[in-house]
């Protein structure tokens, strides 16, 4: 199963600058190729369900974080954008913290 339609590379991406971690560093904690990881950052690869689980965990950020942060637009129905960009500066701070 792939994670579709979410920006998933630009989520991974965010998180790990928030956590200053190069590729390689993620890379060698979530036991996948720095390659890889680029690929998805640059929106050239979609991963799999089983790499968001390995990839969350090295960056010690819960999936739903990570996954609320990948979404679309059109996916936060019922949220207004302050709303949005609220829960995501929140995410991000918790992540930092």
């Amino acid at each position: 199963m792939l994670v579709e339609r979410m920006k998933i590379g630009h989520a991974l991406k965010v998180c790990r600058s928030a956590k200053h971690l190069s590729l390689d560093q993620l890379a060698d904690t979530a036991k996948l190729s720095q390659s890889y990881l680029s690929m998805i950052e640059s929106g050239k690869r979609e991963p799999t369900l089983s790499s968001v689980e390995k990839i969350a965990k090295a960056l010690e950020v819960p999936i739903p974080i990570l996954l609320f942060l990948a979404a679309e637009k059109d996916e936060l129905l019922g949220l207004d954008a302050e709303t949005a960009n609220r829960l995501s500066a929140a995410a991000l701070e918790l992540m930092r913290a």
